[in-house]
């Protein structure tokens, strides 16, 4: 018997041989320039193409993705997924965006709220 596994979602966003993330396919699959990605990530625009690997970049590439994941199972669609991470107004949060959450750092409040909607939904 031959199980084929489904590719993670995160591959699709990894440095061609390498163990980190791709600042620049995570800024092209999100609609950012690679710069306003630097800038939601607190570091200097030239640390996505000279240090893609810096620590605070990878956390918050780990982070938007951690969400994406979660708002992707909600949805079944990755684009529609994101749209909504980067444009819908979550009224729990004061109407800020999960965007917007991630930057501040409340990734996880982020995943706990949509978890808990999708469980609404499901139960």
């Amino acid at each position: 018997m031959h199980v084929v596994m489904q590719e993670p979602l995160t591959e699709r966003f990894r440095e061609s041989d390498t163990p980190y993330l791709s600042p620049a396919k995570v800024a092209e699959f999100f609609g950012y320039r690679v710069q306003e990605l630097a800038e939601r990530a607190h570091v200097h625009r030239n640390t996505p193409s000279s240090r893609p690997q810096a620590p605070q970049l990878q956390q918050y590439l780990q982070d938007m993705l951690r969400v994406l994941a979660v708002a992707t199972e909600m949805t079944g669609d990755p684009k529609r997924a994101a749209f909504l991470l980067r444009n819908e107004p979550l009224r729990a949060f004061s109407y800020k965006t999960a965007d917007t959450l991630i930057q501040e750092g409340r990734t996880d409040a982020v995943i706990a709220y949509l978890e808990s909607l999708a469980g609404g939904a499901a139960g």
